[in-house]
């Protein structure tokens, strides 16, 4: 650890290192034409975990100016590039419900006419209550369209914590009554420390905690975003970060803890650390170490732990040594245990790779 007398100077150094490489990205951004901002970044639909059973989720991205955060003097999160899809400047708001509409159009027929139940996860690569980026006119819209879709039962979206208010609880409270309604915010860590200093995300625990006061007298549940294995920290200490965390998150009484991987992003702090060969991506034994330590059968009725990890089985993505049957079998290990909130199927690997070795051997050092 740093000395505290050194803390301020070294806050500022990573600072100035993650707004270097993010107006690096932005330099080099180009416009997108009128058909990108009228259609979204993504959707699609696949099976998924709801609060209380097996479902679907039917997920849309939504391009707009991006997260304020990442496009302020801070410079961001230490690890996050999707600015790299932000269209930068202004997107005119009926652009954004254009971009919803056309997600909600192309899949309500296949939606409506399914059996199953639905979450639908609207993201924005920022925060969906930030006015900059979505207006209240449009999620209004966007509200009233949802509640008219019956087997859509779970409807979650994205902030950072100072664009969660009374109003906007009391908004998205008055249009979705009827559905189950959860607020996921990037927490990271419990550890302040860490949060601020590796991830530069600019805010404490206890406003987090405020904050989840506030969505639980809405009866708003709330997800917890971790990440796991931050910069700086090698798999041991990633491993005891998050079991610290997931611990606390449950006596919280957390809705929904949903566990990211740390994966390479375009333009971070965390790419450059990467081509220096001095961060890799976690392991995926650690990550089922971490699950396996913190939990219990029991907490698992009481909070949803998600893990759908981005570029996984690839060199920028949590891996274990990128040959096929092995990632392969992580991906469906976690999968399974995702699915079905039951601690057994972390058990239920048939596949035992020899990497395991050289992990046990660097996973202090790497």
């Amino acid at each position: 650890m740093i000395k505290n007398s050194n803390l301020k100077e070294y806050n500022e150094y990573i600072a100035e290192k993650v707004k270097f490489f993010r107006e690096k990205t932005l330099k080099n951004k180009k416009k997108y034409g009128k058909e990108q901002l009228n259609q979204p970044i993504a959707f699609w639909i696949k099976k998924d975990r709801l609060i209380n059973e097996i479902g679907k989720q039917f997920t849309i991205i939504l391009r707009t100016k991006g997260c304020s955060w990442s496009l302020g003097e801070t410079g961001g999160c230490t690890m996050c590039g999707y600015v790299n899809d932000a269209n930068i400047d202004d997107v005119d708001q009926s652009q954004v419900i254009n971009q919803f509409n056309y997600a909600i159009n192309t899949k309500i027929s296949e939606i409506e006419k399914d059996h199953d139940n639905y979450i639908l996860k609207i993201f924005n690569s920022g925060s969906f209550f930030d006015e900059k980026e979505i207006t209240e006119d449009v999620r209004r819209t966007i509200y009233e369209r949802i509640a008219k879709i019956e087997n859509i039962k779970e409807f979650v979206i994205e902030s950072r914590l100072e664009y969660i208010t009374t109003e906007s609880l009391s908004e998205i409270k008055e249009f979705l009554k009827e559905k189950y309604v959860e607020i996921a915010i990037g927490l990271e860590t419990v550890n302040d420390y860490i949060r601020n200093n590796y991830i530069n995300k600019g805010f404490l625990f206890e406003d987090f905690k405020e904050v989840y006061k506030e969505c639980k007298e809405y009866n708003i549940g709330v997800k917890a975003y971790l990440l796991f294995k931050p910069p700086f920290l090698n798999e041991q200490a990633a491993i005891d970060d998050c079991v610290n965390s997931i611990r606390k998150l449950i006596e919280l009484e957390i809705n929904t803890i949903s566990i990211n991987p740390l994966n390479i992003q375009k333009g971070t702090l965390v790419e450059y650390l990467w081509y220096q060969n001095r961060y890799r991506p976690p392991w995926y034994y650690s990550l089922f170490k971490c699950l396996k330590k913190s939990l219990t059968q029991k907490d698992l009725d009481k909070v949803r732990i998600l893990s759908d990890p981005s570029g996984a089985g690839t060199r920028r993505g949590i891996h274990n040594c990128l040959k096929r049957e092995c990632e392969n079998s992580a991906k469906l290990l976690l999968k399974n245990f995702v699915l079905s909130q039951n601690l057994s199927e972390l058990e239920q690997n048939r596949f035992e790779c020899d990497c395991k070795r050289k992990y046990q051997l660097q996973k202090n050092y790497c």
